[in-house]
């Protein structure tokens, strides 16, 4: 990767890894909902299973494009820092 598209890579994967974090909902509304409406307990574990498991996925990868973006950004930072000197 190109040493000066470091820095702005890293921010605007970072700003992606924050909004998908901020605009991933909480599931406990969610499966309280669900659980409240369920006809059999089956019905319910199942459908609070594939809620969790979508909030899962997109927890894990707001997270990981944060540290990406973190990474990146401080590296972007850190080699334009040394190129100065």
């Amino acid at each position: 990767m190109n040493k000066k598209l470091l820095l702005p890579v890293g921010v605007v994967v970072l700003i992606i890894g924050i909004a998908i974090l901020l605009l991933n909902p909480d599931p406990g509304a969610a499966n309280l909902e669900i659980a409240r409406n369920a006809t059999n307990a089956q019905a319910a574990a199942k459908a609070i299973s594939e809620n969790n498991q979508s909030y899962t996925l997109w927890y894990t990868i707001g997270m990981f494009c944060s540290g990406l973006g973190i990474a990146l950004s401080v590296g972007g930072f850190i080699v334009g820092f040394i190129k100065k000197d």
